[in-house]
C-alpha cells in the first residue's frame, strides 16, 4: 500500500490489528516500522546504491588531456589574458563568456586568485577586509597574506551567508574591501552588499569559489564586484584537481592581476611590479575545457533536486533547510546545507545524528563550520613579528575583543552539508536522503545508544 498518499486514519483502518501494532506513522507522513533499527545499530540502511561519482572521468576529458600531454606544451604561453594561444588562453576566453565577464585570468588555485585579486585592488599592510567566518580557510589566509586583518561579519542563520545588515557597523577608516563568500554556491545578497560598499568607497572581491553559474537577480556571481574568484579543485562543480580563475570587466585591473601572477612581468613586456608565480598550466585547462559543455545542464539538475529535497527535509521536525536570499535566481549547490536542531532528537548531539546518517549510507561534511574566527592560525598570525609591526597592540587587543560571531557559533553547532554530486541523480536519490533523515528522527530514541 502506498502510505504516502493516504491519511493516518485510512492507514490504521485498512491495516490489520497485527500490522498496526508493528507500524508507527512517521512525523513527516510516511509509515515507519517500529522494529526498523538504525543501520549503525544493525538495521538495514536506507541507501543501497552509490551516488554519482565525482570528479567526472569521461572520454572527452581523457582525449583532451592526452592531446595536451602529447603536444609537449605543458605550460601556458606568456601573453596576457586576451592575448596569445594555447589551452589556458582558450579556457580563459570561454569561461569569461560563460560567466558574463569581459576578462578572465586562470591561476593555479582559487587561493592564488584571491591573493592576486586582493593585491590588485590595493589591499595591503594595515588594511582591513570584511569577510564571513563560514567559509574555507583560504578566504581568510588570502587576506592575511596581504598583511591585512580579516574582520568577520556574522552570518545570517537562514542562508548561512554574510549578513549584509551587519557589515556597516564594522567599517572604519582602515577598511579597504569586502570579500563576500558565496558559500555552498548560494548567492550572497549582492544588491545590499554592493550598496554598502559603494556608500563607503570599498572594493569588492567576490569569493565565488563554489558558485559557478550561480545568479543573483539574473546576473552571475563573480561579476558584481571589482573582481570575482573561482575554484576548480577536484570537488568543485568544474574540476581539474586544482586551478582557479579571476574574472572582471576592467582590463587594466586584469593586467595588474596578470603581472602579479606572472612574477611581476607585464603582458606587454618588462617588469611591472612585485609578483608571484601563480600560472595555470595547459594540462589543467585540457581537463576543464570539455566540462564547459555540461556544466549548465548539471547546474539545472542540482537546482531541481535541491528544491525537491528542501521540500522533503522541511517536513521533518528539527531539520531546517538552508534558504536562498531574496533575489537569488539560481544556485550552484556545490554543497547543500541544513541545520540539525537536537531538541527535536531527544537532545542527542549532532555527532550522534551524523553517525546515524553515515550508517544509512548518506554522505555529508561539516567543513566550513569550523568557526574560523576562533581558529589557532589566526592568533598565531596576530602574534607574529610581522603583524605586531603592522598593527598596534591596542588595535590587536580591540580586534580580539570584537571578534564575536554568535550566529555563526550556532550555525557551526547545528550545520550539516551534503556534497554536490548527490544532486546529479534523480528524485529517488533525494527521497533516499530525506527518508534516511526521517528514519533517524522516527528512531531518535536509538540515538542514545550510539
Amino acid at each position: 500500500m502506498n502510505t504516502q498518499n493516504v491519511s493516518r486514519r485510512k492507514f490504521l483502518k485498512d491495516a490489520s490489528a497485527g500490522t498496526v501494532a508493528a507500524v508507527a506513522m512517521s512525523a513527516y507522513g510516511k509509515a515507519a516500522a517500529k522494529g526498523d533499527a538504525l543501520a549503525v545499530l544493525g538495521g538495514s540502511p536506507v541507501r543501497t546504491a552509490p551516488f554519482p561519482a565525482w570528479p567526472p572521468v569521461t572520454a572527452e576529458i581523457e582525449q583532451s588531456l592526452v592531446a595536451a600531454l602529447r603536444s609537449g606544451k605543458w605550460g601556458r604561453t606568456l601573453q596576457g589574458p586576451m592575448q596569445g594561444t594555447g589551452l589556458v588562453v582558450e579556457f580563459e576566453k570561454r569561461f569569461a563568456e560563460l560567466i558574463g565577464a569581459a576578462h578572465c585570468l586562470a591561476t593555479g588555485s582559487c587561493t592564488q586568485s584571491l591573493h592576486t585579486a586582493l593585491h590588485a585592488v590595493g589591499v595591503g599592510a594595515g588594511d582591513e577586509v570584511l569577510v564571513a567566518p563560514c567559509t574555507f580557510i583560504a578566504s581568510i589566509q588570502a587576506v592575511l597574506m596581504c598583511g591585512a586583518l580579516p574582520v568577520f561579519v556574522d552570518v545570517d542563520l537562514d542562508t548561512f551567508q554574510m549578513d549584509p545588515g551587519k557589515i556597516e557597523p564594522l567599517v572604519n577608516g582602515n577598511t579597504r574591501a569586502v570579500e563576500p563568500v558565496h558559500i555552498g554556491g548560494l548567492p550572497c545578497s549582492m544588491e545590499k552588499i554592493m550598496a554598502v560598499a559603494k556608500k563607503h568607497g570599498l572594493k569588492v572581491v567576490e569569493d565565488a569559489a563554489q558558485a559557478h553559474l550561480a545568479e543573483f537577480q539574473g546576473k552571475k556571481c563573480g561579476t558584481f564586484g571589482d573582481l570575482g574568484c573561482f575554484s576548480f579543485q577536484s570537488s568543485k562543480v568544474l574540476a581539474c584537481a586544482e586551478g582557479g580563475a579571476i574574472v572582471g570587466n576592467d582590463g587594466a585591473l586584469l593586467e595588474q592581476c596578470y603581472a602579479f601572477h606572472n612574477l611581476g612581468l607585464s603582458a606587454k613586456g618588462g617588469s611591472a611590479a612585485i609578483g608571484t608565480k601563480y600560472r595555470m598550466h595547459e594540462l589543467e585547462a585540457a581537463v576543464l575545457l570539455p566540462q564547459l559543455a555540461t556544466i549548465a545542464r548539471q547546474t539545472q539538475t542540482r537546482n531541481d533536486n535541491a528544491a525537491y529535497l528542501a521540500r522533503r527535509l522541511g517536513e521533518i521536525p528539527g531539520i531546517v533547510p538552508q534558504k536562498l536570499h531574496e533575489g537569488a535566481t539560481k544556485a550552484a549547490y556545490y554543497i547543500y546545507g541544513f541545520r540539525y536542531q537536537k531538541e527535536h532528537f531527544n537532545d542527542s548531539p549532532k555527532q550522534k545524528f551524523l553517525k546515524a546518517l553515515r550508517g544509512e549510507k548518506i554522505p555529508f561534511t561539516t567543513m566550513y563550520f569550523d568557526e574560523l574566527n576562533k581558529q589557532p592560525f589566526l592568533e598565531h598570525t596576530l602574534n607574529s613579528p610581522t603583524f605586531r609591526k603592522i598593527f598596534s597592540q591596542e588595535r590587536l587587543k580591540r580586534y580580539r575583543e570584537e571578534n564575536l560571531c554568535p550566529s555563526n557559533d550556532q550555525l557551526s553547532a547545528e550545520g550539516v552539508w551534503l556534497p554536490q554530486y548527490v544532486f546529479l541523480g534523480n528524485t529517488k536519490d533525494m527521497d533516499d536522503i530525506a527518508d534516511a533523515v526521517a528514519k533517524i528522527h522516527d528512531q531518535k530514541d536509538q540515538l542514545a545508544r550510539l
